[in-house]
């Protein structure tokens, strides 16, 4: 059985063979049209001017940069944000190439979406700017994210046209550890209805809809199913995701479950503990089907203790079912 077909019987309700592995299952890919973070590995200026930083250490995850910021009001959004003409690209191209290395029989193939619009408006204003924009012009950040979302949208066609993905990626960080950023009322004005446009593009475009929202996102469950998605990535273990599971397990993958913050993630973890994290993931979330591990192992992808904490991940995974 391919990571793949066993994915499927995950994703379909169904005992899988094993607990599918994000970093196993998956084949992760963006356009390499689309500028959005700047360059892969190494940051820089993305499409949009913002300058993104990157270190080994957080095995090249992007940030953007905290010291400039290019939107100083949000009421000039029109004149700083210059959107690029997704016709003028060579889109043809541009798949043949991306997907030049690409098993599609072995794998799921997954492609991320842009940033957010909240944490896209982020880069360009800065976290605590971007919440005040929120809060004093709202009318301004509503035109911004209607045109930032329809820009998104013709990228989900053109994905859908010329990369044909099993899976899109919709995803904004909307929450920290606690529950959300902003007030209900606001994610409900700002956030949702933008949400629903994207996800239900990807699923008129032929695509499963995968939400990725990081934090104590439980509140907004409902929320996320209602745009379409059937898979929630990165369900962390600060939810109550056994309770989640009992109320939408019909409707919704758990993709994640790692507890992030344990000391299976410290420095000097032991390869037991470790595999004693992904026993515990499988035994609370992965008995019955409709679940996927996402191990947040961070770290240089060079440094040999990273590469063995995920082989001891995915190994793991495969070796232990408890259904057998």
């Amino acid at each position: 059985m391919t990571e793949r077909e066993n994915f499927f019987l995950a994703y379909h309700h169904k005992q899988p063979e094993w607990v599918p592995n994000f970093f196993s299952a998956y084949q992760p890919m963006g356009s390499s049209l689309l500028n959005n973070q700047g360059v892969m590995g190494k940051g820089g200026r993305d499409m949009f001017g913002v300058n993104w930083l990157v270190t080994r250490d957080t095995g090249y995850q992007a940030i953007p940069d905290p010291n400039e910021h290019i939107l100083a009001d949000i009421a000039d959004w029109r004149e700083v944000v210059q959107f690029p003409d997704l016709d003028a690209m060579d889109w043809e191209g541009a798949a043949a190439r991306d997907l030049a290395g690409v098993n599609r029989d072995e794998k799921v193939l997954a492609v991320f979406g842009m940033e957010g619009n909240f944490n896209r408006l982020q880069s360009l204003m800065g976290i605590c700017e971007a919440m005040i924009a929120m809060v004093e012009d709202p009318e301004e950040v509503y035109a911004f994210f209607q045109a930032h979302t329809e820009f998104k949208m013709k990228t989900i066609e053109k994905y859908a046209k010329y990369y044909q993905p099993d899976i899109y990626v919709n995803g904004d960080d909307v929450c920290s550890s606690d529950g959300l950023f902003i007030s209900r009322a606001m994610y409900e004005e700002l956030i949702k209805p933008f949400e629903i446009m994207l996800g239900q593009k990807a699923v008129s475009e032929g695509m499963i809809v995968e939400h990725h929202v990081c934090g104590k996102a439980e509140g907004i469950v409902a929320d996320i199913i209602e745009t379409g998605a059937t898979i929630w990535q990165m369900a962390q273990s600060m939810n109550d995701l056994e309770r989640i599971q009992r109320e939408y397990g019909d409707q919704l993958l758990i993709h994640g479950g790692w507890d992030s913050f344990g000391p299976h993630n410290y420095e000097d973890c032991t390869e037991e503990m470790v595999r004693a994290e992904v026993r515990r993931c499988i035994d609370t979330y992965g008995n019955n089907g409709n679940y996927a591990l996402f191990a947040v192992v961070m770290g240089d992808m060079e440094d040999e203790k990273i590469q063995k904490r995920r082989f001891w991940v995915d190994d793991e995974c495969h070796k232990y079912r408890p259904w057998a």
